[in-house]
């Protein structure tokens, strides 16, 4: 669900696919592994409520006006195949590790919350102050249930999210002061470095940068330094929670160059971060004042540098739903797991998947390797068995690594996609065949017998009509060969596809527990006609009719 504020299109919380605007990767890289160390922040209204890393996994939540428990692991609207950590469960955790909760709006049909609260700050909607998710920096393109993260990634939430403000990271000497990619999913570029020793009254140097956006969910922003900051001293509370000391004597101010310099009279282990009227505050830097003989500080503060294990949590596992793949390839180009070079850079996993069929819409992802974005893609669809197929642009961008597509309804189509790197080799791939059916509520599907809707988050618009034995629809279609696209049951069933003067024609429709798309293809015809399908036996969860060659 996207959110058009101040001129700029974001994702509002950024708990579900953007279905609206093109969107991108969720997590690139292996299989994760569980339980792992996750590093977050949550930036609150005025204070930072947690900073730090937490021991987590993903595992179902539950927001505190919700009365069902939600899986938030990872494999959420389909996105990865296997569960793991990812970023709104382990900001859940770290908010129940100091006492806190969180809440949320549960969307089914993008299998994700809409965060609207984290501890005492809640999102204020008459000033647009609204819930947001970053991952390395880059405001992420999926939801904070459906993201992946790997081994050094940084989860950071930000309140009042959309609202023109620039990101402020607080860097010390040496290092980056937190993890931040260039191409969403991709690996930080630095390593980050945030304890520092420095010695009585001696010059400690820190440099403020500013991201600011460029509108784009998934890239990078503009980093450059940032002027006037100031750069406070941090007070902590038992819990890990963090109040900047704006007012005190011991701020400095950030120069042009985004420099300032701090020293300290006295020893022991001081806590810094920046902010600025316009800004999100920055991650802390921990530094350690030696006394005059050189002495050191002892271990960190260990109430936000430790790694926190949560509290087992009381939320019991939700009922199963359904999980099949709803991807309408009938001819895909599999994934090669090496995937193919452009130019510099290694394109894998290119592929049709189901983040846009709540909103009728074609899904493509892919993922980019090698540390930097592309200088420009374009996926393009032909409608094979026309006369003269011409290929058409369906969509176009630069750094985002998914698409969604507008292409015609009631046809199967051929996608391919055109990547062109940086230093200017470009690469054409096909995608595969795609069915891109009409939604079978639609008015010239007709229904004759007893049916009923139901809801599921990975079909054709999020619902299926249920037919049982006897139960029939009809639909007249152009020229070609039927399709019709179904969720499968646990039972197999049988139905008779009748078009024209045709003979009848049975087709079986196979069982499959997980409830995963299936398409059934008719015999060929010259000429468009009225068709009608008969169920025979079992139940046929129909989701939507298309032809194609």
């Amino acid at each position: 669900m996207a959110r058009s504020i101040a001129g700029r299109s974001v994702v509002a919380a950024l708990i579900v696919s953007t279905l609206v605007v093109a969107a991108a990767a969720v997590g690139a890289g292996p299989a994760r592994a569980a339980p792992s160390d996750q590093r977050v922040r949550i930036e609150g209204k005025s204070t930072t409520l947690f900073e730090g890393t937490i021991r987590t996994d993903g595992h179902a939540i539950r927001a505190s006006s919700d009365t069902e428990a939600r899986k938030c692991d990872g494999t959420n609207n389909g996105a990865h195949a296997t569960p793991g950590p990812t970023p709104t469960a382990a900001s859940e955790d770290a908010m129940r590790s100091i006492g806190q909760d969180f809440d949320g709006q549960w969307y089914p049909g993008f299998d994700d919350y809409f965060i609207q609260r984290f501890g005492p700050d809640a999102e204020d909607a008459g000033t647009a102050a609204y819930w947001g998710i970053l991952v390395n920096g880059i405001y992420t393109s999926v939801g904070g249930c459906q993201y992946g993260l790997n081994p050094g990634d940084q989860t950071l939430w930000v309140y009042d999210a959309f609202n023109n403000r620039d990101l402020l990271r607080l860097d010390g000497p040496q290092g980056v002061g937190e993890p931040t990619s260039d191409v969403e999913g991709a690996p930080p570029t630095a390593a980050a470095k945030s304890s520092f020793t420095v010695g009585l009254g001696q010059p400690f140097g820190v440099t403020t940068i500013r991201n600011e956006s460029t509108g784009d969910i998934g890239a990078a922003g503009y980093r450059k330094p940032a002027a006037g900051v100031r750069v406070s001293p941090v007070t902590t509370a038992a819990n890990g929670v963090q109040t900047i000391q704006s007012t005190d004597p011991a701020t400095v101010v950030s120069d042009a160059a985004g420099h300032a310099t701090l020293s300290w009279s006295t020893p022991g282990w001081k806590r810094v971060k920046a902010e600025g009227t316009g800004f999100v505050r920055s991650n802390r830097l921990d530094v350690c004042v030696t006394d005059a003989a050189g002495a050191g500080c002892g271990a960190t503060p260990s109430a936000d540098t430790a790694t926190r294990v949560p509290p087992p949590s009381t939320v019991p596992s939700p009922a199963p739903t359904p999980t099949g793949s709803g991807a309408l390839t009938v001819g895909a180009a599999a994934p090669s797991g090496k995937g193919f070079r452009v130019g510099g850079l290694t394109v894998q996993g290119l592929r049709v998947t189901t983040d846009g069929n709540p909103a009728a819409l074609v899904g493509v992802r892919w993922t980019v390797l090698g540390g930097a974005a592309m200088k420009g893609w374009r996926i393009e669809y032909r409608v094979p068995g026309v006369a003269q197929p011409r290929w058409r642009t369906a969509k176009s961008g630069t750094v985002q690594s998914s698409a969604l597509l507008d292409v015609p309804f009631g046809r199967t189509v051929d996608l391919r996609a055109r990547f062109v790197a940086p230093t200017g080799g470009a690469v054409l791939r096909p995608i595969g065949r795609v069915v891109v059916p009409i939604d079978e509520r639609v008015r010239q599907v007709r229904f004759s017998g007893r049916i009923a809707r139901e809801d599921d988050p990975l079909a054709w618009r999020k619902t299926v009509t249920r037919m049982g034995r006897g139960t029939s629809l009809r639909v007249t279609l152009p020229a070609g060969r039927p399709a019709l696209v179904v969720r499968s049951d646990r039972r197999k069933a049988v139905v008779e596809v009748r078009s024209g003067r045709a003979r009848p024609q049975r087709l079986t429709v196979p069982a499959h527990a997980d409830g995963r798309t299936v398409v059934l293809r008719a015999r060929d015809r010259r000429r468009g006609s009225a068709v009608r399908v008969r169920v025979l036996s079992g139940v046929v969860r129909a989701d939507g009719l298309a032809v194609g060659p």
